[in-house]
């Protein structure tokens, strides 16, 4: 895990006030069960730092966003840790509750605010060259949504682009699928086209493994085998990849070291003494290949 302090900034000061032992997590969709297993990690990080944690379900909305980042409609709390998906930077510095403040994932990326994340596009990277690795040349990406665009998704297909080109591999629109979410309904949606359509292809990089489920009951469906035909990868390394069929390579964060460095970093801000300027820090957190069925050739 690295970090990285940006220059000179800092956050507000804040004065101090009595503790409350209690956090605030404002959190996009707990349908998607990258979400859901991150909301159990620190529901769980927090329990054991005697903290409570006030779950705020925002569906990505911005003006729910902008609420919850001004303490519109919750209790008092001691800081608040904040995945954003339409929250900007001028909404953050123009918040009438300041406070200790994490951000978690991509959706902000330079910012005079604390923020931890991996690195999408490297993640992307490394699924896309393992593909690679196992033979496969004609690889197709499932995951750029043009409707909400996602910065963690366009990251990735960035990351795949990068691969593609650094390798010569086969370039075609037709090999890259976009999505309207990312839900297994929208894998085995654009897989079913895919296949329909008669594109040729021997790998797939999904920008997460809920897509990945889809475009795994779709070939399936198609009669083809994975991973002897097409071998399939995912990121986020959710609960469910080790028991789809075949089971799912994936890219996996290093979940501990999110889960440890958001209360490191809230911590940090709600112990500063009243006025003092705390350092804001980008933390980049690990992630790794796990190798299941889905790829093993």
């Amino acid at each position: 895990m690295s970090d990285a302090a940006f220059g000179s900034q800092r956050s507000a000061p804040v004065p101090r006030r009595s503790r409350t032992g209690m956090v605030a997590l404002a959190v996009p969709n707990l349908d998607e069960p990258y979400f859901a297993e991150l909301t159990t990690l620190l529901v769980r990080g927090a329990d054991e730092r005697g903290l409570s944690i006030l779950i705020q379900h925002t569906e990505g909305d911005h003006d729910r966003e902008v609420d919850i980042a001004n303490g519109v409609g919750l209790p008092l709390t001691d800081g608040l840790i904040h995945i954003p998906r339409s929250l900007t930077v001028g909404d953050l510095t123009r918040r009438t509750s300041p406070g200790p403040l994490v951000l978690l994932g991509e959706h902000i990326q330079v910012s005079p605010f604390t923020h931890i994340s991996i690195d999408n596009r490297a993640a992307a990277d490394a699924a896309t060259n393992h593909l690679a690795e196992v033979g496969c040349s004609r690889i197709a990406f499932i995951g750029p949504r043009d409707e909400r665009p996602s910065d963690a998704a366009d990251q990735r297909y960035a990351g795949y682009l990068d691969v593609v080109a650094r390798l010569g591999l086969a370039q075609e629109p037709s090999l890259i699928g976009h999505v309207d979410a990312f839900t297994p309904e929208e894998g085995r949606r654009v897989m079913r086209r895919m296949t329909a359509e008669g594109v040729e292809l021997d790998g797939v990089v999904c920008s997460n493994d809920s897509i990945a489920f889809g475009v795994l009951a779709a070939l399936h469906e198609a009669g083809r085998r994975v991973p002897e035909e097409v071998a399939v990868i995912g990121i986020d390394d959710v609960h469910a990849a080790q028991f789809s069929t075949p089971s799912l390579t994936t890219v996996a964060p290093d979940y501990d070291a999110i889960v440890r460095a958001a209360f490191t970093e809230l911590e940090r801000q709600i112990a500063a003494p009243p006025g003092a300027d705390t350092p804001v820090r980008h933390v980049v957190v690990d992630a790794r290949i796990v190798v299941r069925d889905s790829t093993a050739r």
